[in-house]
């Protein structure tokens, strides 16, 4: 009897502990159960905004909800009933103290104002015969706001076959600062008395932003003799007689600006500004009509080679406008086309009364008004 009720006694505590084991699988089946549902059902917000999500239910994320100064796009998400722009995270990073933080590394670009500036670096060119050397100048000249640095000045090109270069290939400037300049300069030495061809110089620098650029310049165009030659004393018998073996050249040239008297005298100081010897020099007036010859000698520093020109004026006498008819011959016939050239130019060009300079182009414009100027170099007034 005893051991009978023993046995129900243990049957029933055992029925018991399996009801509550029966019990708690199915409440936790239930809350497995819920759980999923919960994960598998709609949300009610925009379903535009799953990346927000993600993070959302992360425990401490912080989600930018402010836009930034970038050109990222947004997406919408609905918070508290409102909807405010929020900022898809692009890269996640885990922050010391546990919460996750959200970045993008833009990089950002230079303005329209700083890309105008960067454009503002020119560069200018010029040259002149001193003594015997060519002296080819670039100038640089920062026009924008900002400091250009590592400037390299170097020549692209020149004629090697008359011209021979001095001193370096190239020259370095640290830097040149906003509204600011340099100018460099590069020598060349002869090597023939007839200087022909065109000289580029080439220009890199780096910009504010640590770009580099690279610029060139014009040509600058060479077609000399008279700074290369020296003047040679001769007869003007033995002028004669030597023009009859040269090769030569002519060409005509109509002045407007100054009468036949002026044009005399004007082609006396060019003979002596491009290193002729005068030979002879004459003028007559017949019947209003004022005639004029000018002639002159020279031979090349480097040849040794003779040059001879001849220059014929005439016009109406005391009135403006004549004619000058300029003649070269000369031993080397690449010479005479040049020194016609430079003749013609030197001819046309408005110079100072008193010491022959030429007039800068807006003196002269000064002067063909009525208005009188300045001689840069001499500094004597200058009225017509």
């Amino acid at each position: 009897m005893d051991s009978g009720k023993a046995c129900t006694a243990v049957l029933c505590l055992l029925g018991a502990i399996g009801a509550l084991f029966l019990g708690a699988l199915a409440e936790a089946g239930a809350l497995l159960f819920a759980t999923i549902c919960i994960f598998l059902a709609p949300d009610d917000r925009d379903e535009e905004v799953e990346g927000v999500r993600l993070y959302e239910r992360l425990e401490g994320v912080r989600v930018e909800t402010e836009p930034r100064e970038y050109s990222d796009s947004y997406k919408t998400a609905t918070r508290a009933g409102t909807r405010r722009p929020v900022r898809i995270a692009q890269q996640a990073s885990v922050t010391p103290s546990g919460t996750a933080s959200a970045s993008r590394y833009v990089r950002k670009t230079p303005g329209a104002s700083a890309v105008h500036d960067a454009q503002k670096v020119d560069v200018l060119r010029g040259g002149e015969f001193i003594g015997n050397r060519l002296r080819f100048k670039v100038k640089v000249v920062n026009a924008s706001s900002y400091t250009i640095t590592d400037i390299t000045v170097y020549i692209l090109s020149y004629p090697s076959r008359s011209l021979k270069r001095l001193g370096a290939n190239d020259t370095r400037i640290p830097k040149i600062g906003p509204k600011g300049f340099v100018s460099p300069h590069f020598d060349f030495l002869p090597t023939e008395d007839c200087v022909r061809g065109e000289i580029v110089a080439g220009v890199s620098y780096i910009d504010m932003e640590g770009k580099p650029h690279t610029l060139s310049t014009e040509p600058y165009v060479i077609r000399a003799v008279c700074d290369l030659l020296q003047p040679e004393q001769i007869s003007a018998e033995e002028f004669a007689l030597k023009l009859k073996d040269l090769h030569s050249g002519e060409l005509t040239v109509k002045v407007t600006d100054w009468t036949p008297e002026e044009m005399h005298e004007k082609s006396l100081r060019i003979l002596d500004n491009s290193n002729f010897r005068e030979v002879s020099s004459d003028l007559k007036i017949t019947e209003g009509i004022a005639q004029a010859t000018v002639k002159g000698w020279a031979k090349g520093k480097y040849t040794g080679r003779n040059l001879g020109v001849e220059i014929l004026i005439s016009g109406r006498s005391q009135e403006k406008g004549a004619s000058c008819r300029i003649t070269v011959s000369g031993e080397d016939e690449a010479m005479v086309l040049p020194a016609i050239d430079d003749l013609k130019d030197r001819l046309s060009a408005w110079l100072c009364p008193f010491c022959g300079s030429p007039l800068p182009i807006e003196k002269v414009e000064k002067l063909q008004s009525g208005v009188s100027v300045q001689c840069s170099f001499c500094e004597i007034g200058i009225g017509r």
